[in-house]
């Protein structure tokens, strides 16, 4: 009697669930700061922008609990939280793992936002276009799901939009606010 691979389907559902998720906070963010988005809304697609963050987050934990559980490719803890220390496809673990980290910097950034101040908390978001760029890299290298036509189709759909917002945001910059004038 075979069994099925529960661990391992887990692992690569909780995956995809978690790039498909943080793609869509990833393009409500773009949205947001290309302003493509009315002011009187962002305040509640801010909420939105968090919690697709944060729920992203939790779909990676598992994806790594999963894995650490897989009797077939024995994961250890190492492999699942250290860049390059997976013996398995190294270079295509260590995107994941570094998109993980630098998913929650980015999503414990928004309680950090006072310290940070508004600039060091833009700056810091920049770091979400990497974010992406290994997630869909990793999601690409490091398995089957996306071999073939499915991989192509995948990085265009997700890609894309991602693409626009970032040409639009080097193309057409927002304009410096100016400080109200003085009263007389």
């Amino acid at each position: 009697m075979t069994t099925l691979p529960v661990a391992w389907m887990l692992a690569r559902a909780a995956g995809l669930v978690a790039f498909g998720i943080l793609t869509l906070s990833v393009w409500l963010g773009l949205a947001m700061s290309t302003r493509m988005v009315p002011p009187k809304r962002r305040p509640r697609l801010l909420g939105w922008h968090r919690t697709l963050a944060w729920t992203g987050l939790a779909a990676i934990g598992l994806h790594v609990v999963a894995l650490l559980a897989d009797p077939t490719l024995h994961f250890g803890l190492a492999s699942a939280l250290v860049p390059f220390a997976s013996p398995w496809r190294p270079a295509a673990v260590a995107g994941g793992v570094l998109a993980g980290w630098l998913a929650l910097a980015l999503a414990a950034s928004f309680r950090m936002r006072r310290v940070l101040g508004q600039k060091g908390w833009r700056r810091l978001h920049y770091a979400s276009f990497g974010a992406f760029v290994l997630a869909l890299c990793h999601a690409l290298t490091s398995g089957t799901d996306l071999a073939g036509l499915g991989g192509p189709v995948v990085a265009v759909i997700a890609g894309a939009p991602v693409l626009f917002g970032v040409m639009l945001r080097i193309l057409a910059p927002l304009k410096p606010r100016r400080p109200a004038p003085a009263a007389s």
